[in-house]
């Protein structure tokens, strides 16, 4: 079953990374979008949301295995995935 991972506070990104498997994605939202200027590699698909980026002045400083999404992909997203989980 593939799984989309929202992950809103970079704090709690150990605890969620060892539940990643490569058949599933991972949404950065809000403060946690500051992982995508991090990160390099991940055992999945990399998004990170665009509006939050943009409210962080990280517009353009993501890696590049990280995919900016807007909140239309967003919507998409959480349909084409078997189930949602979040990390609040």
């Amino acid at each position: 079953m593939k799984s989309l991972y929202l992950l809103n506070n970079p704090d709690n990104f150990q605890a969620c990374l060892p539940q990643l498997q490569a058949h599933d994605g991972l949404l950065l939202i809000e403060n946690a979008v500051i992982l995508a200027t991090k990160i390099t590699e991940l055992p999945c698909k990399a998004m990170v949301l665009s509006p939050d980026l943009e409210a962080r002045a990280l517009t353009g400083k993501v890696q590049p295995n990280w995919q900016p999404i807007d909140y239309a992909d967003f919507v998409n997203k959480t349909l084409n995935y078997d189930k949602c989980v979040s990390w609040l």
